[in-house]
C-alpha cells in the first residue's frame, strides 16, 4: 500500500513541476530577433495567475496576468539593435530564461512558391549564388536568424506550431531558408549594420484568398465567394485556410514590414486581384496593429503558362501595378528581365532579394539619392507616326543605349499589334517606338505577354522596367 502512495505521490510531484511551467510558443525562443526601438509583443501560457518577464538589456521587470484559458501577453520595450546578444526571463514562479536574443529588424516573409523556395533550389531547378551564399552564411549568425511556419494538413486554426525553431545562419540552416528572403536579409545587414529576423510563411501554390478570412474577401465586389470557399479546393487554394494556420500563429510577433512573393496563381482571376491584396494589406495591418506598415511585394515574373504569347500573366502584373495605387506605404519590384519561360521558378533570386531591399532601405531607411525601383511608364505621345514613351526613376537615364531594345509592340486603330523598333532617345529617360506596318499608332504595349523574349530595359543602376500597356483592350492578344 505504501509503495502505490509513494508512486501517487511522486506523480503528484511530477505534474505539480510540469504545470507550473511557463509555456511559450516556437515564435519565442532563444537566438530570435526583436524589433529594436519598439513595443514588442511577448506571449504564452501559464497555470499560475501572475507572470512576469525581465529583460537583460534594460533589467527591467513587467509584470502581467494569465486569463482564464492560461493565455497571457505582455508588452517590452526594446533599445536600438546591436550585435549584442541578450537574455529574457520568463516565470509564473518557475522561470525559464531565453538566450542570445539580437535586436534589429524583423521582416515578414510570406507567399507562394517563389518565396517558399529555399537556397539549396527545387529539383532540376537551381539558385543563382547559393553555394557561396551557403558556405559563407557562418559570417552572419550574429546578423540574420530565421524561422519557418512549417506546413499542417489541418485546416483549424492554430495559435501556435511545433518543430521549428529560430535558426542562427549557419551552412546547414541557410540550405533550407527561402533564398529570397534570405537575400533581402543580408543586403538589410550589411548596408544597416544591424541584425535582421526573418519570420517566413509561405506556401507553394497557395491562392492569395487563402491568406485572408472570409470578412476580409466579402469586401472585394464580384468575387465568388462560394467558389472561394468550396470544400472542393485544395487547402492551399481555399478561403482563409493560410490564414488560420500560417498566418495566425505569428501574428503577435512584432516586425518593421511585410514582403510579399505571390501572384501565379490567381492568374484566372487576375481581375480582383489589386481588389483582392488591397483587402488583404488591411487585415494584415490590423492584426499586427500597425496600419502604416511597409508592404513591399515582387512582380511576377515572366512564363509561358500555357502559351508565351497570350497576356493572362500580364494582365496579373498589371493588376499588381494598380495595387500600388490602393496600398499606402506599399512598393513593387520588376522581375521583367529574370523570367524563365520553361521554368516557373527562375534562379536569379539573389535579384530579388536585392531589389527588394532596395525599396526598404529607400522608402523604409530613408537613404536618398537611388531609385527605389526600376522605370515605370508615366505618358506616351503620338507624332509623326512614332510612339514616345516616357519613364520615371531613371534620373541618369535608360539602358542599354544605342541599340534596339526588345518587348515592344504597337498597333493601330485597327487593334492588331506588331512588333515594333525601340530605341533609348539621347540620355533622356524617354524611348521612341515605331513600326513601318502601322502608319499612325495609338497603342503601345511593353513585355506584355505572359513570356516576352529577352527583355533588358532598364536604369543606369540595373533596375528592370515594369511591363506596360497603354490601351484598354484586355481581349486583344
Amino acid at each position: 500500500m505504501k509503495r502505490y502512495i509513494g508512486i501517487w505521490v511522486l506523480c503528484f510531484l511530477s505534474l505539480t513541476f510540469a504545470q507550473g511551467k511557463i509555456k511559450l510558443p516556437a515564435m519565442i525562443g532563444n537566438h530570435m530577433v526583436l524589433q529594436q526601438n519598439s513595443s514588442v509583443k511577448l506571449w504564452g501560457w501559464a497555470d499560475n495567475k501572475k507572470v512576469t518577464v525581465t529583460t537583460s538589456w534594460n533589467n527591467r521587470t513587467y509584470q502581467t496576468s494569465a486569463g482564464k484559458d492560461g493565455s497571457w501577453t505582455v508588452k517590452v520595450d526594446t533599445p536600438a539593435g546591436s550585435y549584442t546578444p541578450y537574455s529574457i526571463t520568463i516565470s509564473d514562479g518557475e522561470g525559464v530564461t531565453l538566450s542570445d536574443i539580437l535586436i534589429g529588424e524583423v521582416w515578414v516573409c510570406s507567399g507562394q512558391s517563389n518565396m517558399d523556395m529555399r537556397m539549396m533550389g527545387n529539383t532540376g531547378q537551381p539558385i543563382d549564388h547559393s553555394l557561396e551564399t551557403i558556405l559563407n552564411a557562418g559570417n552572419y549568425r550574429d546578423r540574420i536568424r530565421f524561422i519557418a511556419v512549417p506546413r499542417t494538413k489541418e485546416v483549424e486554426r492554430r495559435v501556435d506550431f511545433e518543430g521549428r525553431k529560430w535558426e542562427v545562419s549557419a551552412p546547414e540552416a541557410v540550405v533550407t531558408c527561402s533564398a529570397a528572403a534570405y537575400f533581402f536579409a543580408r543586403q538589410i545587414t550589411e548596408t544597416l549594420n544591424i541584425p535582421v529576423g526573418l519570420v517566413i510563411s509561405s506556401w507553394g501554390g497557395s491562392r492569395i484568398e487563402s491568406w485572408m478570412n472570409e470578412e476580409t474577401l466579402a469586401s472585394v465586389h464580384g468575387v465568388d465567394m462560394a467558389a472561394a470557399k468550396s470544400t472542393e479546393l485544395r487547402m492551399h487554394h481555399r478561403l482563409g485556410c493560410m490564414y488560420d494556420t500560417m498566418l495566425w500563429p505569428v501574428k503577435n510577433f512584432t516586425a518593421r514590414g511585410f514582403l510579399w512573393y505571390q501572384g501565379e496563381s490567381n492568374i484566372f482571376n487576375y481581375q480582383y486581384y489589386a481588389s483582392m491584396m488591397t483587402a488583404m494589406v488591411q487585415q494584415w495591418r490590423e492584426v499586427w496593429e500597425a496600419p502604416d506598415m511597409p508592404f513591399y511585394y515582387v512582380q511576377i515574373a515572366p512564363h509561358k503558362y500555357k502559351d508565351s504569347r497570350d497576356t493572362d500573366a500580364a494582365l496579373l502584373r498589371e493588376a499588381q501595378a494598380k495595387a500600388l495605387e490602393t496600398i499606402p506605404n506599399s512598393g513593387m519590384i520588376a522581375t521583367t528581365d529574370i523570367g524563365d519561360e520553361f521554368c516557373i521558378h527562375p534562379p536569379q533570386k539573389n535579384v530579388v532579394g536585392l531589389r527588394l531591399a532596395t525599396l526598404a532601405l529607400t522608402k523604409t531607411y530613408g537613404i536618398r539619392k537611388l531609385p527605389t525601383t526600376g522605370p515605370m511608364m508615366t505618358k506616351v505621345d503620338y507624332s509623326e507616326g512614332k510612339a514616345t514613351v516616357t519613364f520615371d526613376n531613371a534620373s541618369a537615364g535608360l539602358a542599354p543605349a544605342f541599340c534596339n531594345l526588345e518587348g515592344f509592340e504597337i498597333a493601330g486603330d485597327d487593334k492588331k499589334f506588331y512588333p515594333a523598333k525601340a530605341q533609348i532617345v539621347d540620355r533622356t529617360p524617354t524611348v521612341k517606338i515605331w513600326s513601318e506596318q502601322v502608319s499612325q499608332p495609338v497603342a503601345v504595349r511593353y513585355a506584355f505577354r505572359n513570356y516576352a523574349g529577352n527583355i533588358t530595359l532598364r536604369n543606369t543602376f540595373g533596375l528592370a522596367a515594369f511591363p506596360f500597356r497603354t490601351d484598354t483592350w484586355d481581349e486583344v492578344k
